[in-house]
């Protein structure tokens, strides 16, 4: 891994109404967006192609990334690859050098799982793909990578090295640092395709999910979940406290005669904060986790730490980074879950399409609180108010402004 230090860069068009960048809103109007043909799905792309040309009409050079999710094997809901293939035209149009759709390993079992597809060997999830349609000669029209996998990188199409990159940072409220998926940071630009869900812990699963659990390596997820704890070594460390009074929420602990702080697990966020401050280095603390142990731990604050692993992700790359959220098929739960789901809306809601995803989420969570007030569906409060919450805390944080201009159309 390569650590690049790298200062905190928030454009004016997140903070700045009068710069604000717009989001669109591509509204379907009596179209099944979830069961259309593919015939009718393609023309239904190249009019999401005229809103992708609202939000950016700037050149785009170099390797292009179409950031997706396949699904889980029986996962049918997902997102339709056919809605990404005009996607792939609009880049095209614009002379990048390589386009490619790719995603990252899971922490968790499956087909797409991290340890079931080690380095060098991810015929797993290829096969997957390949089944659901993302390949060059499936319906998404472009090839997939697994984004922290440099063994599915393509020569002269798309090309990355290393598993994961470690960015340091200066100004993120939560992590000093960063561990992008080595795809994502090779990238040079990014449609970032998201497809709305609920999520029993992300609340309004959207487009900074998809960046932050989508983007990041191992482990940036085991962080985001509170997975990766502090261990000392009684060798190296001279005991000094440091950490200890460093320790955003008090969970090292040095009493008198101890030679390391103790850890109180359910306290500790993984932020690295006692890492990074060590007086000693990496050789008396590291942070370390190999899976999720418990999937409902800070289950509460987890729109907030991937609030602040976006803004570490997207620094730098904001303008050169279009975010679409996919809202139909839309169930309780995401596409994470290897189970067969029905949608909770009789209509499919159409694209948002824009640069600011926090933005975008805040909106989607609106619109699909009131599609479900209208067909009289109850879905628990607190989970439609997650977006909400983000956006309160990014603009309070960071001041990102989420009530941005918003442009429609129609496809119909």
């Amino acid at each position: 891994m390569i650590s690049k230090i790298s200062p905190l860069q928030i454009p004016d068009q997140l903070r700045l109404l009068e710069k604000a960048w717009p989001t669109v809103y591509l509204q379907a109007k009596n179209l099944d967006l979830w069961r259309a043909p593919t015939s009718l799905a393609y023309l239904v792309s190249d009019v999401l192609n005229t809103a992708i040309q609202r939000v950016h009409d700037n050149p785009i050079h170099g390797q292009a990334l179409l950031k997706v999710h396949i699904g889980e094997p029986n996962c049918y809901t997902r997102m339709k690859p056919e809605y990404v293939m005009g996607i792939s035209k609009f880049l095209s149009k614009k002379g990048v050098s390589g386009i490619i759709a790719g995603d990252t390993t899971v922490a968790y079992t499956g087909p797409r799982g991290y340890k079931e597809n080690p380095k060098g060997s991810v015929s797993s999830y290829l096969k997957l793909a390949r089944k659901h349609g993302w390949s060059k000669n499936g319906k998404a029209g472009a090839s997939f990578v697994v984004l922290d996998r440099p063994s599915t990188s393509k020569s002269e199409e798309f090309e990355f090295a290393v598993e994961q990159e470690h960015f340091e940072l200066d100004g993120v409220n939560r992590f000093n640092d960063s561990y992008a998926a080595g795809g994502f940071a090779a990238a040079d630009f990014i449609v970032n395709n998201a497809h709305l869900t609920l999520h029993g812990l992300a609340g309004v699963a959207g487009c900074v999910k998809s960046i932050a659990m989508g983007c990041s390596g191992l482990t940036g997820k085991l962080r985001m979940h509170q997975s990766l704890l502090p261990h000392f070594d009684a060798d190296f460390c001279v005991g000094c406290g440091k950490c200890v009074e460093s320790c955003p929420e008090n969970a090292l602990r040095l009493d008198e005669g101890d030679s390391c702080p103790i850890v109180d697990p359910e306290s500790c966020i993984g932020c690295g904060e006692c890492e990074a401050v060590c007086a000693v280095g990496k050789d008396a603390i590291k942070l370390a986790g190999e899976e999720i142990t418990d999937w409902e731990r800070g289950g509460r604050t987890l729109p907030i730490r991937m609030a602040d692993y976006t803004i570490g992700l997207m620094n730098g790359r904001w303008d050169n980074t279009i975010h679409v959220l996919h809202m139909y098929a839309i169930t309780e739960r995401c596409d994470c879950l290897n189970i067969n789901q029905q949608p909770m809306l009789k209509d499919d809601l159409g694209f948002l399409v824009g640069k600011n995803p926090f933005a975008i989420d805040r909106l989607a969570g609106q619109i699909l609180t009131e599609a479900l007030n209208k067909e009289e569906r109850t879905v628990d409060k607190t989970i439609l108010t997650s977006a909400e919450i983000m956006a309160n805390y990014v603009y309070k944080t960071y001041g990102i402004q989420t009530e941005t201009p918003v442009k429609k159309m129609t496809v119909s």
